[in-house]
């Protein structure tokens, strides 16, 4: 475990500074008595004449809140006076979609609280030198609120590095320019706007149309008008739904004489307008008259444009989390083949060698896209399902348990497998053993999806949001990570003089390296006890009992000279037994929990089934939340709780703080959790969320765990300190205001 942590933030040292190069960026944060106020940049160095993106950062006073774009009932929002000198062209405030504030008699607001972005998009001189420093400046008023509004004024400036070469981003602030793009209105071809004014030409009726999914039952939806005095703010906008209509009732302002002709605005949706749920707000321009305006797709200014910066930083994150991967107990028993395999070819010709490493690779590549593939395609088809999803069939479980079993048999030499798919020794220049390195990483590809290695949680979180082609890529590049210590390691011949030579040794390393797949076995064959019960249990024990019974027909009846009947009536025979086991074992169906019960799990601790309604609940009533997603397939999971949950300390700083343990398992499908792993960005188990009143947003753990770590953002909890930890670059926090 220390070697791994020490590789891992080797790793993770090494791509910070590899993609942040130098600070070239300079800012200071003003500091006022209700906010911290800064001029912040997504990237450290401009180009002359290019784009880029630059915003007012605020961290505000707990309680304390800043106006939207159209303030509501009263206040101000920010305003900003740029004071430098060069003629930097500097666009628009993009507004994210506020809260809904009841400030009491009959008032309500729109605005923010905690911390928020302010995005605008710059565009340098053409005639900047590179090799410079440049100065913004900026004068900011704006207005800051709880029970009573004071006006603020800061003056704010950043100093950006100029260059001529490729640009450098600023990775303390990617996660906040990436968050505040998720939260910022979009146009939907899919959805078109209808909006009618009543007889008296009081009240608004907005509908909102599409025909692109099933709509579910919706929890929120709020109307924001881009314009002050358009409508009434203290009566949140009426919803309800007709079918494939979401139809909102709006009252015109009490204090706009003339008659409204436009509905222009964004329309927030606690659960999201497409269907995955991931985007909260678009834009909305229609008529009175009736007139429909489609709210057509914008792509000109997609954050994750194919070969942008911020998509190359993804691939980023997607190599090295398949670099990782390789350290994780759940891809050894296939590696410790892969490594046998290279001893065995250690004295081979070196052509070969390298011939085999780019096999495995592409039988690790080819594995990646092929289930991201069918992912995609799951979920494109209305399936609600994320990185392991074969994992949570008990049938697959059945098949891999069969693979794992019958594999660790051939090792250890009771039976061959006809062409030697996992046993290349003395193979190694054949057809016969090169089949064998493209199924090694096939396997090491299935045996991966239990783990999610670090830097990996933001790359598949992104990727399943994305286009299929640039999903793709990703997976691909996932892929490449993974397989690329033992490309590398066969195309340089002068490695393979560190690995042990070839000897009658072999053949006992062969067989020990059984143990491992067996060990694998049992781990499924636990996994698909909890997916099945006792019952299906049963079930998958029996067929192994056939596969055996199938795999000694074939080893017994192929030592001695027999007919070419008696051989065919024997491999049938034994084919029966064995395909009749699996479908047998196939046959058991994953089990249904009430989920009303809590239970206490081995180490002494009390559990809470998950729910929305029961966080909320806890939520409501001021507790300590923390919520565990996890799933039986998942080995990273396991090991964490193993670690962190016999640790005493743990357990008792959980209860100091009266924490309620919630548990979200994700071993057999379950649509709630799938959701709830979406509004985190990710798309696949561990994850570890803390939820209290003493912080503003959920605190989100890493995918490898500690006493130490824990027990620390315990400790900030308990302090109010908001912070996210991450796994990678990606410091994620997200907006639960409206969850």
């Amino acid at each position: 475990m220390v070697i791994q942590k020490s590789i891992v933030s080797l790793l993770f040292c090494l791509v910070l500074y590899v993609s942040a190069g130098v600070n070239l960026l300079f800012s200071q944060p003003v500091q006022t008595d209700n906010a911290e106020v800064e001029l912040i940049s997504e990237n450290l160095t401009i180009k002359p004449g290019e784009p880029f993106w630059i915003g007012v950062r605020m961290d505000l006073r707990d309680g304390w809140y800043v106006y939207y774009r159209n303030p509501g009932d009263s206040g101000m929002p920010l305003m900003a006076e740029w004071m430098h000198e060069n003629d930097f062209q500097i666009g628009d405030i993009q507004w994210p979609y506020p809260l809904w504030i009841d400030v009491g008699a009959g008032l309500a607001s729109y605005g923010y609280y905690g911390d928020v972005l302010f995005m605008m998009e710059a565009t340098a001189p053409p005639d900047l030198e590179p090799g410079t420093e440049y100065m913004l400046k900026a004068e900011a008023d704006y207005l800051i609120c709880e029970k009573v509004c004071i006006p603020e004024y800061v003056e704010i400036e950043l100093t950006l590095g100029v260059t001529g070469d490729e640009v450098e981003y600023n990775e303390e602030w990617l996660s906040w320019f990436a968050d505040t793009r998720s939260k910022l209105p979009v146009e939907l071809d899919y959805w078109t706007a209808d909006a009618y004014v009543s007889d008296d030409g009081k009240e608004i009726t907005l509908e909102l149309t599409t025909d692109a999914f099933e709509l579910p039952e919706y929890s929120e939806v709020i109307y924001f008008a881009n314009e002050e005095g358009e409508i009434e703010n203290a009566s949140k906008p009426e919803f309800r739904q007709d079918g494939q209509k979401v139809i909102l009732t709006m009252q015109k302002s009490g204090y706009k004489s003339e008659d409204v002709t436009r509905v222009w605005g964004l329309v927030y949706n606690a659960d999201g307008w497409d269907d995955s749920g991931e985007i909260k707000a678009i834009t909305v321009d229609a008529d009175l008259a009736g007139g429909e305006e489609l709210l057509s797709a914008d792509t000109s200014e997609s954050p994750l444009a194919v070969f942008s910066s911020r998509f190359l930083i993804i691939l980023g994150f997607a190599f090295t989390g398949g670099l990782i991967l390789n350290l994780m107990p759940c891809v050894f028993p296939i590696l410790s083949i892969k490594v046998m395999n290279f001893m065995q070819m250690s004295g081979h010709n070196p052509g070969e060698v390298k011939k085999h490493g780019f096999v495995f690779g592409a039988g690790v590549i080819l594995s990646f896209l092929v289930l991201a593939g069918l992912l995609l395609l799951l979920r494109a088809g209305g399936q609600e399902l994320g990185w392991g999803f074969q994992l949570q069939t008990p049938a697959f479980i059945a098949f891999m348990t069969f693979l794992m079993f019958g594999l660790g048999l051939s090792l250890m030499g009771v039976f061959e497998i006809g062409n030697s798919l996992i046993n290349v020794a003395g193979k190694a220049g054949t057809g016969e053993g090169l089949r064998g390195s493209f199924f090694s990483g096939i396997l090491a590809t299935i045996l991966a999806t239990p783990c999610t290695a670090p830097f990996m949680g933001t790359a598949l979180g992104v990727a399943i949001t994305l286009p299929a082609s640039t999903a793709l890529m990703i997976f691909a590049t996932l892929g490449i990570g993974m397989a690329a210590p033992y490309v590398l390691l066969s195309s340089f011949p002068a490695l393979m003089k560190y690995l042990p030579k070839p000897g009658a040794w072999m053949e006992t390393f062969k067989q020990a390296m059984a143990f491992p797949l067996f060990a694998t076995a049992i781990w499924l064959i636990w996994v698909f006890g909890q997916q099945a019960g006792v019952d299906g249990l049963t079930k998958l024990l029996v067929g192994l009992l056939f596969l055996s019974l199938g795999i000694w027909i074939i080893h017994r009846w192929n030592r001695y000279k027999i007919s070419g009947r008696t051989r065919v009536i024997s491999r049938s025979i034994a084919t029966l037994f064995i395909v009749g086991g699996f479908l047998f074992s196939a046959s058991s169906e994953a089990i249904t929990f009430d989920g009303e019960s809590a239970s206490v799990d081995g180490y002494g601790i009390e559990w809470e089934p998950f729910s929305n309604r029961l966080v909320e609940e806890y939520r409501d009533d001021g507790r300590n939340v923390f919520i565990d997603f996890t799933a039986a397939w998942c080995i990273t999971c396991k090991a964490n709780e193993r670690i962190i949950f016999s640790s005493n300390r743990v357990k008792e700083r959980f209860e100091e703080l009266d924490f309620v343990m919630v548990k979200a398992d994700w071993t057999n499908r379950n649509p709630e959790i799938t959701r709830a792993l979406e509004s985190f960005g990710r798309n696949g188990v561990p994850l570890y969320v803390v939820y209290s009143e003493e912080i503003d947003e959920p605190m989100i753990l890493p995918e490898l765990l500690t006493p130490g770590i824990v027990l620390d953002a315990l400790d900030r909890v308990s302090a109010g300190e908001t912070l996210t930890y991450g796994d990678d670059l990606h410091e994620l926090e997200f907006d639960t205001i409206y969850d």
